[in-house]
């Protein structure tokens, strides 16, 4: 029997309930994780530190030891988390922070699929946690690759932004003055009833998705004192923008 269109695809069990088996599983799978993550680690800095200068396996090697320290790094907020500390805000410097997505995203998306990650035309710099916002972007790409089986565009753009009342009530912020992240793709796009159920916990319309991509970003948003808002229509591809608190001249001067 085939899945309707915009269904989950998961078990019948309630989402609390599985909320909660995902929660009494996570101490046990973060202890592994960590045990795995200091092989990853340890394997990767010997192999670049062994390889020819310069050279292409080199380059490989250091960004899966790139990779490898981001997810120690998100470990280690998910043990904050767990003891209720959340990590503090602090300026993030946009440029960086798209450099590290582009190499990690280049990696993970499907090869028929190009993408376009310019750097911003000025400094400019977000407050919020840097790992965790590199993670929500490479979630956003990772979904829009997702979405074209048969190749497509997705360009990643950041400028500044200053919310109107109107559009800070629909985004649920703040008025003032934020970063907008834009990840566009050239994807299926989504029907209305989909898009309006996107970012709950555990919603997927894919067979082998966890339903956990676009809420783990509205949640990174939220923390931040930002916002994810998506616009899709069928056909004609997919735009979700991040919105973070542009960070002010006197805390960035202070870190």
């Amino acid at each position: 029997m085939r899945r309707p269109a915009g269904a989950p695809a998961q078990g019948d069990g309630q989402p609390a309930d599985r909320l909660a088996a995902l929660h009494r599983m996570s101490g046990a799978l973060t202890h592994d994780f960590n045990n795995l993550l200091g092989v990853i680690l340890s394997a990767n800095e010997r192999l670049a530190d062994e390889l020819p200068e310069g050279s292409d396996a080199q380059k490989l090697a250091l960004l899966g030891l790139e990779a490898a320290e981001r997810g120690a790094e998100l470990l280690r907020r998910a043990l904050s988390l767990a003891h209720a500390e959340a990590p503090e805000p602090e300026p993030i410097d946009c440029a960086e922070a798209l450099s590290t997505l582009r190499s990690l995203a280049r990696q993970a998306i499907a090869p028929g699929v190009r993408l376009s990650v310019p750097a911003p035309a000025l400094p400019l710099q977000c407050a919020g946690d840097r790992t965790g916002l590199e993670m929500a972007l490479l979630n956003l790409c990772l979904n829009a690759s997702q979405a074209m089986a048969d190749g497509g565009d997705i360009s990643v753009r950041v400028s500044p932004t200053t919310l109107s009342v109107a559009e800070a009530r629909r985004l649920g912020l703040a008025r003032g003055a934020y970063i907008a992240f834009a990840v566009r793709d050239t994807g299926a796009g989504m029907s209305p009833q989909t898009l309006a159920q996107a970012t709950d916990p555990l919603f997927t319309t894919k067979a082998t998705g966890t339903g956990l991509g676009l809420s783990s970003v509205t949640d990174f948003a939220r923390s931040a004192g930002g916002a994810l808002a998506l616009q899709s229509r069928e056909a004609e591809g997919t735009t979700a923008t991040l919105y973070l608190p542009l960070a002010r001249a006197e805390t960035a001067a202070a870190a």
